[in-house]
């Protein structure tokens, strides 16, 4: 466990911040040195050779002892650390998001679905019915066929997709906007949840509550989590519009309903159909 303990010191470093941290993890993979190795160095060490303030060095060695709690607590509750550079990280998002990839993600279900092949759900909280309905069936589909569900577990399209697919006893991906410690089984699909057929993610640290700012870097590693993504409804900004412009960025292949007569919750779909989306 030290080099867990490890990393939830760095990610609770005042003054480190992620693009520093993702730097320092490339260093220290090209260096061989481990997480553990590199928090045990003298706080002078840490300055002169890494790079790094004294006042964020002196903060690492200052909060080990509520990293190792934090580390217990998580290995109590079978929450897994995949950390960028280690060997458990999910390779399908390094090679999508590159260095943007997140340096850690905590993990609690079945890493295995990691493995599969996977599509991504993105639309409204406001989805109208009938693009519930769609994002369901869908998802059944792809789970008949063994793809994995990937959505962002908030309600509307999120939910009716991960329901979706586990109604047809296929698996999901929940990648959350809020810290690992904070997830629950929502009752909308507690009835069809068990040990084997999902997976709960966050890549913010495990006690961070629900921030709306947070939602469009989740929505990134949803894209980076999947090989295609569905757009359900989007407006014309807002999280669901990103996600679809961040599927574009990255060339992964994009979906978007075409309705005939569009809700208004999703005037947007259009858009991306005339930049190039199937419908």
């Amino acid at each position: 466990m030290s080099n867990e303990i490890a990393i939830l010191q760095l990610i609770h470093t005042p003054g480190l911040g992620t693009a520093t941290l993702g730097r320092l993890l490339k260093v220290l993979k090209s260096d061989g040195v481990s997480l553990d190795e590199f928090v045990s160095l003298a706080v002078n060490e840490i300055i002169q050779k890494y790079r790094l303030k004294a006042e964020i060095a002196e903060n690492l060695k200052a909060n080990t002892r509520d990293a190792q709690k934090l580390a217990s607590q998580l290995y109590q509750q079978d929450i897994h650390i995949l950390i960028r550079t280690y060997s458990n990280y999910p390779h399908h998002l390094i090679k999508i998001l590159g260095d943007n990839a997140p340096s850690v993600l905590f993990a609690k279900g079945n890493l295995d679905i990691l493995n599969n092949k996977a599509v991504g759900f993105s639309g409204s909280r406001k989805t109208s019915e009938k693009g519930l309905t769609i994002a369901s069936n869908a998802a059944g589909i792809l789970a008949d066929k063994g793809v994995n569900v990937v959505s962002g577990y908030a309600s509307g399209t999120d939910l009716a997709a991960h329901r979706g697919a586990l109604s047809s006893d296929g698996t999901t991906t929940f990648v959350l906007v809020e810290g690992i410690l904070h997830f629950k089984i929502k009752r909308e699909i507690a009835d069809y949840i068990n040990n084997k057929n999902y997976l709960a993610i966050s890549e913010f640290p495990p006690q961070t509550k629900w921030i709306a700012r947070n939602a469009m870097q989740r929505n990134r590693t949803i894209c980076g989590l999947s090989d295609a993504m569905i757009i359900v409804e989007s407006g014309l900004d807002g999280g669901t519009f990103a996600a679809g412009e961040t599927t574009l960025q990255l060339n992964l292949p994009l979906f978007v309903v075409d309705y005939a007569q569009p809700p208004q919750s999703a005037v947007g779909n259009s858009y991306f159909i005339n930049k190039g989306a199937t419908p």
